[in-house]
């Protein structure tokens, strides 16, 4: 077993301390080959980082010969054909990576038998994109009732689809008959609906933007996972909310960034925190939601968007926010984005139809700096040409004919019932020991729980008899949210958001009497209340 020290504060990254020096104890004789590493799990536990930073640096070791992995088996210390470089640490390996033993060939019986061919041994992540403790992974196994009450998942109610306007503007789109509707498109998207964002987004505030700067992309989703290929190599660090959008950390881990949670409260991200980051070193981007933040549902208060503004500027931190549901306010105006207020600053403003229409659709937009346009450009074109132009324009006519903006007007309605349905039953069936989120709009609040209810459990016995949630360990990158769940209310009517939170609500209360209440405050949870 190494000894490894990492100085997290250097802003050397994590992932090249530990090639480094697991390098330099081979030189000193300290690992042999053939030697066994340990796995990737048990050593970032040890070291206290993400296992996405140990693969890393396995990975970039692997490249180099150093090291051989084979799945099942383990990672093994090559066997060298030269002598180490004690002046530098560095041993060098002439022989091709994966091949500990040069002296079998390739296609020998013997060979084949002992490493049979695999396509999961070429996978960048054999272990997935998301190989975090959540706990989730092993839920697949749970049986659901037919019909379950859908209190998770942050997407529209198909019942409230504007099916028949938007098949007419379908009809309308493919009756011209113009056969440019089914050819590529330019990357950046096809104008006439970037202008439309254009003119639709001044009207909340963002003004003076150039067409330019606006791009169409497969929703929000792949916006994200274009900058993250723009921006991000391992080890690098980046800052999220926590909790955060569990969908961002997948993109967001798979490249072997190490993220930094920035904890939140009734205010929305604690600024300070994310400062004491940037104290520490490097940081690339903060990715945030300023509105209705998935999972919380919180907004940004004023306050804190001003000091995030500031901070952002003093310490030319860039900022990623997220805009999936905006324009979902049930109360007041819809809340301003951050670029409305820096137009030409560190931000980068995403934006998406799946939340506020259809998610199968799969459309969203960026607006990013000038200096972006070029490299995302280029980027976006080598990873899928250009979006759908026969969507875009069906979108644009749909657009363009005041219907979003009716369909917006009643799912303000539909979805203002249904949250106050749910505040209402939360406030009847729930203990007093539990607490939520009170959002004024957006499509989830968050509930934490007594410390002695582990959330887990009760996803299994709730989901056994027939309502679903989210628990909160989706949503924490670096683990906990263990007596914390997310509850949807935008897929389900009124009168069965009642009966699934009375059942939960029923739950909960049978685990306290059963284990008794621990009412210690838990590390792990957001302080919102």
């Amino acid at each position: 077993m190494i000894s490894i020290q990492l100085d997290k504060i250097s802003g050397e990254p994590l992932n090249r301390q530990i090639a480094a020096a697991i390098l330099q104890a081979i030189s000193a004789g300290k690992l042999c080959a053939g030697e066994r590493l340990p796995a990737t799990r048990i050593l970032s536990k040890d070291l206290g980082v993400h296992r996405n930073t140990v693969i890393s640096a396995y990975r970039k070791l692997e490249a180099e010969g150093v090291l051989v992995s084979s799945v099942g088996s383990g990672t093994f210390i090559a066997e060298k054909n030269a002598q180490a470089d004690s002046s530098n640490g560095d041993a060098s390996y002439n022989h091709p990576p994966r091949m500990a033993h040069s002296r079998a060939p390739v296609d020998s019986d013997l060979d084949h038998r002992r490493h049979p061919f695999s396509w999961r041994q070429l996978l960048c992540h054999p272990d997935g994109l998301d190989p975090s403790d959540s706990g989730l992974s092993t839920m697949g196994d749970i049986r659901v009732p037919e019909d379950p009450i859908l209190l998770t998942g942050a997407v529209p109610d198909r019942r409230q689809f504007p099916m028949d306007e938007f098949t007419a503007c379908a009809q309308e789109i493919l009756g011209g008959a113009d056969p440019t509707m089914l050819e590529y498109g330019s990357p950046e998207g096809y104008e006439p609906l970037r202008r439309w964002i254009q003119e639709w987004l001044t009207g909340t505030g963002i003004e003076g933007i150039d067409l330019s700067r606006i791009f169409i992309v497969n929703g929000s989703q792949q916006g994200l996972d274009l900058l993250a290929r723009l921006f991000l190599m391992p080890g690098d660090r980046i800052m999220v909310e926590e909790p955060t959008y569990s969908g961002a950390c997948m993109i967001l881990r798979q490249t072997g960034a190490q993220m930094l949670s920035v904890p939140m409260d009734e205010e929305g991200l604690i600024v300070s925190a994310a400062e004491k980051h940037l104290d520490q070193g490097p940081v690339k981007f903060l990715y945030t939601m300023p509105a209705y933040q998935n999972p919380t549902g919180l907004c940004l208060s004023q306050s804190r968007r001003i000091d995030l503004l500031r901070l952002a500027e003093r310490r030319k931190l860039a900022i990623i926010e997220d805009h999936y549901d905006t324009p979902l306010f049930y109360t007041g105006e819809q809340p301003r984005s951050l670029l409305a207020d820096q137009p030409d600053g560190h931000g980068i403003h995403l934006g998406t139809f799946s939340k506020i229409l259809f998610p199968g659709l799969r459309l969203g937009w960026m607006i990013v700096p000038d200096e972006l346009r070029e490299p995302l450009g280029q980027l976006k074109l080598a990873t899928d040409l250009s979006t759908g132009m026969l969507s875009q324009r069906v979108m644009v006519q749909f657009c363009r004919s005041g219907h979003l903006s009716g369909h917006l007007s009643r799912l303000r309605t539909v979805n203002r019932k249904r949250l106050e349905a749910m505040l209402e039953a939360l406030s009847t069936a729930f203990p007093p020991e539990a607490t939520w989120t009170t959002p004024t709009g957006g499509m989830t609040l968050w509930v934490r729980l007594p410390n002695s209810i582990d959330v887990l459990e009760l996803y299994r016995s709730a989901a056994y008899r027939g309502v679903l949630f989210t628990p909160g360990t989706a949503f924490y990158p670096n683990g906990g949210g263990n007596h914390a769940l997310r509850l949807s209310f935008n897929r389900e009517n009124e009168e069965r958001i009642h009966q699934g939170i009375s059942l939960l609500g029923e739950l909960i209360k049978e685990y306290m009497q059963n284990r008794g209440s621990d009412l210690r405050p838990h590390d792990e949870a957001v302080p919102f209340l």
